[in-house]
């Protein structure tokens, strides 16, 4: 069978689409899996990497404020649905499977309209644009909160189960991971991160935070993204208990040596820290579409399964609350154990199982 995934622009939506084609290859590995993503983003390097093949469409986001690119977007939008029309024609897929962003809406759209089965995953709280336009017309709809089906139209499509990670993130031993990143071994350790895309906001923060790291005697693991790599390295690299890189390919390795996570609060972070039990502090995005991340980490909180600091409170908030649970290891144990309730070890396998019975 053939099963085409379409999903990019950011790890988040990449990261489900291969923890899922991984299970369907698993039940049948003589199945053919393609990914559809978009031109320069992250998925052209993570699919070929984890051994899939990707074809790519020009396709961006729709921009929030009043942007000249918007107007371009409708004609990239109807040459991306022509282009799609074609992959679906020529690979032939049994179901299409979207996992959110805005490559899923003329993949699954093209789908839908030459009657393919189709099944799109929303891992989010508040759905997003391309999920609300899109989950009327597809067979099935997989949401990972119970709230997420109000706010949807249809509801006789939906199913719930939790958000799919990847099964080779593992967690290893702290002691050795230390070693192989090469930082000190007696210190409380912090990893720090945006995203597959970094985050400004968070690394200016983090930037005017390293000396009161050092001076508490503070491991920093610091993955900044490509954009502020350059500037932020320049300045940060050769300091002591300081590892920055732009992006860390063995997330398993960087989050078995922590201690304590600083992360925004997209969904896929979410699950994963909650598969591999760490206690984290949450900065979300601000300008995410409906706020979702705020959303997505005070259903967290209000379990005692995190803390959450706006970005407007970063620089005063962030430092105070890292050394209070560096001090505080009851405090640090109950996030770790609180965080363990939200995990779904078999998600990815679940929703493979959805689309192999609609491939029947």
């Amino acid at each position: 069978m053939n099963f085409l995934f379409a999903g990019g622009g950011t790890g988040g939506h990449v990261f489900p689409a291969l923890a899922i084609a991984d299970e369907l290859k698993k039940m049948d590995s003589s199945s053919d899996i393609l990914f559809v993503g978009a031109k320069g983003k992250i998925e052209e390097r993570l699919v070929p990497q984890n051994g899939y093949r990707l074809e790519t469409i020009s396709i961006e986001g729709l921009k929030r404020n009043l942007s000249m690119s918007n107007f371009s977007l409708v004609f990239k939008l109807v040459r991306s649905v022509i282009k799609s029309k074609k992959i679906i024609k020529e690979f032939n897929p049994q179901v299409v499977i979207g996992t959110g962003g805005f490559v899923s809406l003329p993949v699954l759209y093209s789908a839908t309209s030459m009657k393919k089965k189709t099944l799109i995953q929303e891992g989010n709280y508040y759905p997003g644009l391309t999920t609300k336009f899109l989950a009327p017309k597809v067979n099935k709809v997989v949401v990972n909160f119970e709230g997420t089906k109000e706010l949807l139209k249809r509801k006789d499509n939906i199913i719930k189960i939790g958000h799919p990670i990847r099964s080779a993130l593992k967690i290893s031993d702290p002691q050795e991971a230390k070693i192989k990143l090469g930082i000190s071994l007696d210190k409380f350790t912090v990893l720090v991160f945006g995203g597959s895309q970094g985050a400004r906001g968070i690394n200016n923060a983090i930037g005017s935070l390293v000396e009161e790291f050092l001076k508490n005697e503070i491991n920093l693991i610091w993955q900044t993204g490509k954009s502020d790599f350059g500037e932020l390295s320049g300045k940060f690299a050769n300091k002591e208990n300081v590892l920055i890189q732009d992006f860390f390919n063995d997330m398993g390795l960087v989050y078995s040596a922590a201690d304590l996570v600083v992360c925004r609060s997209g969904i896929t972070s979410i699950m994963e820290l909650a598969s591999l039990r760490k206690a984290v502090i949450f900065i979300p995005f601000p300008d995410a579409t409906d706020n979702h991340q705020e959303s997505n980490a005070k259903s967290l909180e209000a379990e005692g399964a995190a803390f959450i600091i706006l970005q407007k409170d970063v620089a005063k908030g962030l430092f105070p609350l890292i050394l209070e649970l560096k001090n505080n290891k009851s405090k640090l144990n109950d996030l770790e154990k609180n965080i363990k309730k939200f995990e779904d070890t078999k998600a990815a396998k679940k929703i493979a199982d959805v689309i192999m019975n609609l491939s029947v």
